[in-house]
């Protein structure tokens, strides 16, 4: 598949449910693409003895990159950022689907996590001790996560959490454009993970990953009674385990 048709297939306008049934996913559908390892994470943390898993019991079917700022344990919780944290405000809704039913799947778990407005991650505020630190710092302790959370989907697959829009940061020669991480993971369904990024944000064309992903949503402003703030929409379609 090329990317347009990519775009098309996951970012078609209203999320993925087919014409006519409110919660059927369209036929033409494909799993979610995961994000390459281009970091190589999974070897690094392999070479230090490191084991990748998921959260729960449900077994990873894949290799992907987590970033070097996943951490478990997140909190369970709607709001991604701190109380009054600066930035432009943004919530994401979306469903996740199942594509062996073409359903809906409830009680998904979405692991979301992203940078703040001055592309720093939680990470990155605690003084490093290993003498190969991961990327300036080391995992903080659970009472100072910040910018992460857990989800769960409710009956109908729906999610939504509010949060700001993370800016863009340098990471080695690159600038990293404008994104937020998503582990989902659901029963009797691939482990899945990957990033969202979004359109217009200059630094995406020059990205070796982001200029590829099929995952480039749109964001709209919408009027509240005290004010506006940026929406988009993010479904995800998992693959059944073993496919």
């Amino acid at each position: 598949m090329n990317s347009q048709s990519d775009r098309r297939s996951f970012l078609t306008l209203g999320g993925l449910a087919a014409a006519g049934s409110a919660l059927h996913l369209n036929a033409t559908a494909f799993p979610t693409p995961a994000t390459e390892d281009a970091h190589g994470y999974v070897n690094y943390l392999q070479a230090n003895g490191k084991a990748i898993v998921p959260e729960g019991k449900w077994k990873p079917t894949h290799k992907d990159i987590l970033g070097p700022f996943w951490a478990s344990g997140a909190p369970f919780r709607g709001k991604v950022t701190p109380p009054l944290e600066p930035g432009d405000l943004l919530v994401i809704r979306g469903r996740v689907w199942s594509h062996k039913t073409k359903k809906p799947l409830a009680n998904t778990v979405l692991d979301v996590w992203q940078a703040d407005i001055k592309g720093r991650y939680d990470f990155q505020d605690s003084p490093a001790t290993d003498a190969r630190p991961l990327v300036g710092g080391k995992q903080p302790k659970r009472t100072d996560f910040k910018n992460r959370i857990r989800l769960l989907t409710d009956e109908a697959g729906y999610y939504e959490y509010e949060t700001i829009r993370p800016a863009s940061y340098q990471a080695g020669s690159q600038i990293r454009p404008s994104h937020i991480h998503y582990m989902a993971q659901a029963g009797g369904h691939q482990r899945l993970i990957t990033q969202i990024y979004f359109k217009g944000d200059k630094h995406i064309a020059q990205d070796p990953w982001a200029g590829k992903s099929p995952l480039i949503i749109n964001l709209q402003k919408e009027k509240c009674a005290k004010g506006t703030y940026l929406a988009g929409r993010f479904d995800l379609v998992l693959a059944p385990a073993g496919a």
